[in-house]
């Protein structure tokens, strides 16, 4: 296993973790199957775990709870509080839930999900500071959050943020234009969710051609690769996730895989994507891709499914220039009402968009192809 300092603290963590974050209907079952699977891993040296509240309802800390209570001080625990209890009560109360059931008296890292617009981003801290005051919390740390939410927030706080989790992977490396170089000056850890962007690794024929022959080239496989490629940086953590043991051990076995710095060049140079500005009125969003969403804009506004932050919160946000990174499409055969994609993943941030700027003003996106 390889350790690195995880950012402006004094301890020493695994370079890959696992987030338990799992995605299915039958959830009890489910979490049953990544008990089993996590089994064992402390012994082959991987004690990083990501998790939250809404992970399975409470199922994913609960689970994490009952593996690690006989091995606490062996593990790094981190979990979140949604944007919904980022009020000063309510990020106390979200947090003493969580410690009963991850079983135990503290939390190696607290962050916020997601930023809350409704909530000021100092009152959400000044909890998060009496948790780490009490000794319930030990380090602090946001998730999803903009540059320009994170520089407000360390602008407020006298502790340290200690760490950002965004996405990043081969596929979306967005947040390799300002947020990295600006985590590396100030020496705040990089947690990389979806790694291996749900299997998918790559974009398109040419780059999983580079991909299969650089596998065969270390006798590694392709998540392999785009793992060991991640944590090569020393600022960047990946948390990947998976109810397979096997697979759990294949990550695990990335870190024997050592990149050439050529092949760093190759990988930096060739597998990425670049965003294309799309107009908004050529992307169809449906309920496809097993998630439900708001189909129209009034649907949007209307917000019944009480999300948060809620597409006009968000538009709020992306008025003012900040976007947190760009919506993912599908190219279809156009339809005839003239679609040209599918709206796969950014839902929420696609209609804060249109609401912000109207159907006119086209919007970055990554195209699978």
């Amino acid at each position: 296993m390889i350790y690195k300092k995880f950012g402006n603290t004094d301890q020493f963590i695994p370079a890959i973790g696992f987030g338990t974050c799992i995605n299915d209907l039958n959830r009890s079952t489910t979490y049953k199957d990544l008990e089993y699977a996590l089994h064992g891993c402390v012994e082959r040296g991987v004690t990083f775990f990501d998790t939250a509240p809404v992970y399975g309802n409470g199922d994913s800390e609960a689970m994490l709870g009952r593996l690690f209570s006989d091995k606490r001080d062996k593990v790094f625990l981190a979990t979140k509080f949604s944007p919904r209890n980022a009020r000063y009560t309510k990020v106390i109360e979200s947090t003493e839930q969580s410690l009963h059931r991850l079983k135990t008296n503290n939390i190696d890292l607290l962050q916020i999900h997601w930023p809350n617009a409704k909530v000021p981003i100092g009152e959400t801290l000044l909890a998060m500071e009496k948790l780490v005051k009490d000794g319930k919390v030990r380090h602090i740390g946001v998730s999803n959050f903009s540059l320009k939410e994170l520089k407000e927030a360390l602008s407020l706080t006298s502790l340290n943020i200690s760490s950002i989790q965004v996405e990043y992977n081969l596929f979306d490396r967005s947040m390799e234009n300002e947020l990295l170089p600006f985590c590396k000056k100030n020496n705040i850890a990089v947690i990389g969710y979806s790694p291996l962007v749900q299997g998918r690794y790559v974009n398109g024929l040419d780059q999983i051609g580079v991909l299969d022959k650089l596998s065969k080239k270390y006798n590694a496989t392709k998540a392999q690769i785009a793992l060991r490629w991640l944590i090569d940086d020393p600022s960047v953590f990946a948390i990947p996730n998976t109810t397979k043991r096997k697979r759990i051990l294949e990550n695990i076995n990335s870190l024997e895989v050592e990149l050439s710095n050529e092949d760093k060049k190759i990988i930096s140079k060739k597998l990425k994507t670049t965003p294309k500005l799309i107009k908004t009125k050529k992307i169809r969003v449906t309920n496809d891709y097993n998630r439900k969403v708001y189909t129209n804009l009034a649907q949007a506004l209307e917000n019944k499914m009480n999300l948060s932050p809620s597409p006009l919160e968000l538009s709020t946000q992306i008025k003012s220039g900040d976007f947190l990174k760009t919506i993912r499409l599908k190219k279809i055969p156009i339809t005839n009402d003239g679609k040209e994609y599918d709206l796969v993943e950014g839902r929420l941030r696609y209609w804060a968009w249109v609401i912000a700027h109207g159907w006119d003003k086209k919007i970055p996106a990554l195209i699978w192809t």
